[in-house]
C-alpha cells in the first residue's frame, strides 16, 4: 500500500509542510503575546546545546567543543532564562515538561552546569511533578554531573546508547564496548532515582538478527525504564553518507528486512512487560514522556538556544542563532491537521478526536482509510477507537501521513 516507509514523525511533519505552506509572523506578534496574561498554565521548555566532543557516524550536523564558546554559550543561556522569565505570559505559566536536548547537553563542566540549571530554576516556575529530561552520552556523565543535576530536579536521562553491539558501535562511532556499557547504565540506576531511557537503531549497516535480539534483551535485563527504536536513517552530510557516496560501505535498503528486525525487537521487548507508548518508543509503565506529549497537544513550548524550536500559541518559532529567530503563524487547516498527526503517533486512536480534526467531509474518506489498513491488518477496528497492530506500528507514521494528506486534499476542494 505504501511505496515509502516514514519511519519518524519529523517525516510526516515534512509532509504537512510541503501541502501547507507556513505564513511568516514577526517579532511583534510574539512580543504581543508575551505581554498578555496566559490562557492556560502549562508550558514546556526545550533547551538546546549545539556541541558535541565525538560525532556519530549517523549525524549529519557540525559539531565543534571549544572552551571558549561553551563559556560564551553558558552565559547567552542564562541571559535568555532571565528575559524570558521576566516576560508577563511566562510568568503565569508553570512549567510541567523540560527537555535538554542537542548536541550533547552533558558537555558542559559541573560548574557550567551548575551555573544553567540554577539559573533556569530562578527564573521559571515548575509544577512539583515536572518531568526534566537531559540528553546524554555515558562518557559525557559524571558522577558529579549526575549529582547536580539530580539536585535542580532532573529526574529523567535519556542515553544514546544506539546498541551494544562491539561490531555495531564502531559502525557508528560510539565510545565503550558492551560490558563498559552496561557497567556505567547499573551504576547510573545506583546513583540516580530518576527515569532511565536509551535510544537503539536497529537496520544499522550488517546488523545481523542476533545483534538485534542482543540489544532488546540487554535492554529488558537492565530494566531501562524506555527504549525509542529507530531504523536507521541516513542523512546527507553524515559520515555514512559519505561512506556510501564513496564507496567505502554497503548498504542494501530492504522494507521485508526493515520489518523484520522491526517486529523481532518488539516482539522481545514486549513479551518482558514493556509496552507501546508511541510508534517508537516502549515503555515500562513508568516513563510517560510527557515532554512529547505536550507537544502534539500543542501546548506551550519555550525554545531556549541555538537550533531550538518552539510554539507560543499559534506561533512557532526556531533560533537559527544567537541573533536571528524565525516565525511563523500555523493557519487554521494546519494548526488542526498537526493536531490529528499528534493524536495518530499513539497505539489507540479515539475516533472522535479524528473526527474533531478532520472534519465530516473528510472523516468519511478516513473512514475507507481506516477500514482498508484494517484489511491489511495494520489496525484493529473498534466502534470508538482503533488500535495498531505490530505491523501497523511499523508503518505508524507512513499511515500517519497518508491520512494527514487525505484530509488536507479534501480540505482544500471544499474551500
Amino acid at each position: 500500500m505504501f511505496d515509502i516507509r516514514y519511519k519518524s514523525h519529523h517525516d510526516v511533519k515534512e509532509v504537512i509542510n510541503k501541502l501547507l505552506k507556513k505564513k511568516i509572523a514577526t517579532p511583534l506578534a510574539v512580543a504581543k503575546i508575551m505581554n498578555q496574561d496566559p490562557e492556560s498554565k502549562e508550558a514546556g521548555i526545550y533547551v538546546h546545546t549545539p556541541y558535541c566532543d565525538k560525532i556519530c557516524a549517523f549525524c549529519n550536523m557540525n559539531r565543534k567543543q571549544v572552551d571558549n564558546d561553551l563559556n560564551s554559550y553558558v552565559d547567552y543561556l542564562c541571559n535568555e532564562f532571565k528575559k524570558y522569565g521576566e516576560k508577563r505570559y511566562v510568568k503565569g505559566k508553570v512549567i510541567t515538561s523540560i527537555f535538554f536536548g542537542g548536541g550533547t547537553p552533558t558537555i558542559y563542566k559541573a560548574p557550567q552546569l551548575e551555573k544553567i540549571l540554577s539559573t533556569l530554576r530562578e527564573n521559571f516556575t515548575l509544577s512539583d511533578d515536572c518531568e526534566f529530561t537531559f540528553e546524554t552520552t555515558l562518557h559525557n556523565l559524571t558522577d558529579e554531573k549526575l549529582r547536580i543535576m539530580e539536585k535542580y530536579g532532573v529526574n529523567r536521562i535519556s542515553i544514546g546508547i544506539q546498541t551494544f553491539s562491539n561490531r555495531g558501535r564502531k559502525v557508528l562511532n560510539r565510545t565503550y564496548e558492551k560490558d563498559e556499557i552496561i557497567k556505567r547504565i547499573k551504576h547510573i540506576k545506583e546513583m540516580f532515582k530518576g527515569l532511565i531511557c536509551i535510544d537503539i537503531i536497529y537496520n544499522y549497516l550488517d546488523e545481523t538478527e542476533e545483534e538485534v535480539e542482543q540489544d532488546a534483551l540487554i535492554a529488558a535485563e537492565l530494566g531501562v525504564d524506555s527504549v525509542s527504536f529507530y531504523s536507521l536513517m541516513i542523512h546527507e552530510g553524515s559520515k555514512i553518507s559519505k561512506d556510501l557516496a564513496n564507496n567505502k560501505v554497503r548498504f542494501d535498503y530492504e522494507i521485508a528486512r526493515d520489518m523484520k528486525l522491526h517486529e523481532q525487537f518488539l516482539n522481545i521487548t514486549l513479551n518482558r512487560g514493556y509496552s507501546l507508548l508511541e510508534h517508537t518508543k516502549i515503555s515500562n509503565g513508568k516513563d510517560e514522556y510527557k515532554y512529547i506529549k505536550n507537544i502534539n497537544s500543542f501546548k506551550d513550548l519555550f525554545a531556549i538556544g541555538v537550533g531550538a524550536g518552539g510554539r507560543v500559541k499559534d506561533l512557532e518559532y526556531y533560533n537559527l542563532n544567537k541573533y536571528i529567530t524565525f516565525y511563523a503563524r500555523d493557519s487554521k487547516l494546519k494548526y488542526e491537521v498537526k493536531k490529528l498527526s499528534g493524536i495518530l503517533q499513539y497505539p489507540k486512536v479515539q475516533l472522535n478526536k479524528i473526527l474533531e480534526f478532520a472534519g465530516n467531509d473528510a472523516y468519511k474518506e478516513v473512514e475507507k482509510l481506516l477500514k482498508e489498513y484494517e484489511k491489511l491488518g495494520y489496525i484493529k477496528l473498534y466502534n470508538d477507537y482503533f488500535e495498531y497492530t505490530l505491523t501497523g506500528v511499523f508503518w505508524g507514521n507512513s499511515i500517519d501521513a497518508q491520512i494527514v494528506e487525505k484530509v488536507i486534499e479534501i480540505r482544500l476542494e471544499k474551500r
